[in-house]
């Protein structure tokens, strides 16, 4: 299809009506009348030739192409203002440009948080989005990266793309404080006890189990997150134990009745780092971003 032929303004139409599957709701939102809107919505069943809202009682759901396309609105809306977005400079005290950073919520929440109060600070109208990793991000960069400004995760996962280094971390352990205060593990414990792991996937695997596959330790799994935040509620009342990045260990130590170990193996160093696709090396505004994350800051991380 040819994009001379494709109106531009029922993307922001369209992306409202499926996130709202409803006339009413999406006008109020846009700031607009039904009927203008109603307008829309049959030039998008003309172009689409498919209802899109069916309706189903008294209320609308999603024809299985407007599920579909909902799942792909998103990131074509972010690359359109992406694109008319762009300046030949950035001055961040008075840019309201949108940074799309994907990450683990460990990351966000220890480091994340940090770049955001920095930003907050010299560019106050900056918006930061931080989004949930998925696998296949992962594994398809950097082509995945094209729709979003970068993505936060240690090296191991990702080669031949632009990235800087952020910040160093460790693994511990952390299990319940009632049954494990002031004990040490053992390598016969790893292979023992329960496990929290986060990610579980051909793929998706932290560097810390992978450790354990290698010295030929298969933990006994009985509980999966795709969260750092909830292993401590997964380990609290229950002899299980978990990996995770030490500072946001002793961060969930200091709320929940859970105690730091250190592991009785050998573990390399999370080396977090922010890679990017290539596409954006001399963007002015995501030069000024890796500037910050530069200067950033965490207390228990180190450089």
């Amino acid at each position: 299809m040819e994009l001379a032929n494709v109106d531009l303004n029922l993307l922001v139409p369209l992306q409202v009506l499926l996130e709202e599957k409803s006339v009413s709701r999406a006008a109020e939102r846009m700031h607009m009348s039904q009927p203008a809107l109603s307008q829309s919505l049959s030039r998008l069943r003309r172009h689409f030739n498919d209802d899109l809202l069916v309706r189903s009682g008294n209320s609308y759901v999603l024809s299985p192409l407007a599920v579909h396309l909902s799942s792909e609105i998103q990131a074509a809306s972010a690359s359109v203002t992406r694109v008319f977005g762009s300046q030949s400079d950035f001055d961040p005290a008075s840019s309201q440009r949108e940074f799309r950073i994907i990450c683990s919520d460990y990351a966000a929440s220890v480091f994340g948080a940090a770049l955001s109060r920095r930003i907050a600070k010299y560019a106050p109208s900056v918006q930061l989005v931080f989004e949930q990793m998925e696998d296949s991000v992962v594994d398809n960069a950097p082509e995945s990266l094209r729709d979003v400004d970068g993505l936060i995760v240690p090296h191991g996962y990702i080669k031949g793309t632009a990235h800087q280094e952020l910040f160093l971390d460790r693994w511990v352990c952390i299990a319940d404080a009632s049954r494990h205060e002031g004990a040490t593990l053992s390598e016969e414990a790893l292979g023992r006890l329960p496990w929290v792991v986060t990610f579980n996937g051909r793929t998706a695997i932290t560097l810390a189990i992978r450790e354990l596959h290698t010295i030929g330790i298969y933990p006994h799994i009985q509980v999966v997150s795709r969260n750092f935040l909830t292993l401590a509620d997964l380990v609290v009342d229950t002899n299980r134990i978990a990996f995770a990045p030490e500072a946001l260990a002793r961060r969930l130590a200091e709320t929940r009745p859970v105690v730091v170990l250190d592991p009785p193996i050998e573990v390399p160093d999370l080396r977090n780092a922010f890679w990017w696709n290539a596409a954006f090396d001399d963007d002015p505004g995501h030069v000024w971003l890796r500037a910050q994350m530069n200067q950033v800051s965490v207390p228990g991380m180190r450089r």
